[in-house]
């Protein structure tokens, strides 16, 4: 692999250098965008400027779009800074309505003068498609659709449809087809048929004498959450999904490459806020300012150590008396946290999967807790046969096994309800549920294993 990159640098370098002697020639055509990426990252980890501007610079608009779509935040705001409005103008005319619009959102954020003159270079059919598609909620499927799409009328013959569809592959007017989609005189959805089944139909049928052979068409509205979408592609094994309004009317279409971009997006999200370092941990990123992004999260687990300390405090004098306990204390707090974070986790994912609903809580939450009593009940009696072989004391044993059920019962519990409330409140379970648990089980193992000890042995 590492040879693999070096031999496509040297060969963006060779462009490059061909690009100033008036000779651009690209020898490599099979290069794709996310090698140029790859490329572009490693000489900016080099700090070699001069390289990397070069390729920048010698990257055609066709191409240099699609490199900006994947490079990081930091890298594309100083792209943005740096080229030139009919740089930028040609780069977005080469690409889809959706990523030109991701793009030109971006640009508004650096630099809004900037945006609006490129803009106003741009054609006005991608102008117009553009300012609809910014109108739609950033959550929504009208935000994340593209305008370009294959469609038929009812009325219209399938063979001449298809030789339409033929030169306006030619022509790369489109790209990426993988259905036709068919339509009325109002424009309203009827039919999605894919490539397979297209060349199966007889081409001197109209659709509407084959329409009926169809099943009804899979689709989502503008209006519907990115979360909808991605629940819906993958529950049917859609290669591309069709957006349409409250009438049913065809707007765009959501191709697969943004689906599995929008999975990778939510799972990368669920992944960080899980692990409470935010989304600002990423390549580019220097590491004094990630360093700042993760501190506020460490600030809050420092608050619930300090409240766990707190809750240690009070049996200090029960600790001076069986050093015992401090031994054993982590133990009960360890595998409370474990639990939890078990419990957590698959609620987390089933609820960003639409596996589970708010409705569904008394459900999940009874089976979490089923499942927390019969690793309790496991690791209550292997913990306090530890504790009584080790310090041959029966009595704290039983305070141990007594404080380990305990605990994982509030794992548990907590795990699988914690999610669930946040989500009532309209909160992202991901981000939250983390250090509200590690809070609950460190605070209740302590207090419960020291409480009965000290009930127990005192």
């Amino acid at each position: 692999m590492e040879q693999d990159i070096r031999a496509k640098k040297e060969e963006l370098l060779k462009f490059a250098a061909s690009c100033e002697s008036g000779e651009c020639a690209l020898d490599d055509p099979s290069i794709h965008e996310s090698d140029i990426t790859e490329v572009l990252l490693e000489l900016k980890e080099e700090n070699n400027e001069t390289d990397y501007n070069r390729v920048i610079n010698a990257l055609p608009p066709e191409l240099l779009g699609l490199v900006a779509l994947e490079l990081p935040e930091k890298m594309l705001d100083d792209l943005i800074r740096t080229l030139g409005d009919r740089k930028w103008a040609a780069a977005i005319e080469a690409l889809d309505t959706d990523d030109a619009t991701d793009i030109i959102q971006r640009i508004e954020e650096i630099d809004q003068e900037k945006s609006y003159e490129i803009l106003r270079l741009l054609g006005k059919e991608l102008k117009e498609n553009i300012e609809n598609l910014k109108r739609f909620d950033d959550d929504s499927a009208g935000a994340i659709m593209q305008t370009e799409l294959f469609s038929a009328m009812m009325s219209e013959k399938i063979g001449e449809s298809i030789r339409r569809l033929r030169n306006m592959v030619i022509g790369e007017e489109l790209s990426n087809i993988h259905f036709v989609f068919v339509v009325d005189n109002q424009n309203k959805l009827r039919a999605m048929l894919s490539l397979e089944e297209l060349i199966m139909l007889d081409p001197d049928k109209t659709y509407e004498e084959s329409v009926t052979q169809l099943d009804e068409p899979i689709f989502v509205y503008s209006h519907d959450t990115i979360e909808t979408v991605t629940q819906t592609v993958e529950r049917y094994d859609l290669a591309a999904i069709a957006v349409v309004d409250h009438f049913r009317r065809l707007l765009g279409r959501i191709t697969s490459d943004d689906i599995y971009d929008l999975i990778e997006d939510q799972a990368t999200e669920q992944l960080y806020s899980l692990a409470q370092v935010g989304e600002d941990a990423e390549i580019g990123e220097g590491a004094i300012k990630n360093g700042w992004a993760r501190a506020k999260w460490l600030f809050l687990n420092l608050a619930t150590a300090a409240l766990s300390a707190t809750i240690i405090s009070f049996f200090t004098e029960s600790i001076e008396k069986i050093v015992a306990l401090a031994v054993l204390m982590p133990i009960v707090a360890s595998m409370g946290g474990v639990l939890g974070m078990q419990t957590l986790t698959v609620t987390v994912r089933k609820l960003a999967l639409g596996e589970v609903k708010i409705s569904d809580a008394r459900s999940v939450i009874f089976r979490e807790v089923r499942i927390a009593l019969f690793n309790g009940a496991i690791f209550a009696v292997c913990a306090g046969a530890l504790a009584w072989a080790w310090f041959q004391t029966p009595l704290l044993g039983a305070a141990i096994a007594v404080a380990m059920l305990a605990n994982m019962l509030y794992a548990g519990f907590f795990g699988a309800g914690i999610p669930l409330v946040l989500k009532r409140f309209g909160i992202d379970p991901a981000v939250a549920s983390g250090a509200l648990l590690t809070t609950i089980t460190d605070g209740a193992g302590f207090f419960t294993f020291l409480g009965v000890a000290t009930l127990i042995l005192l």
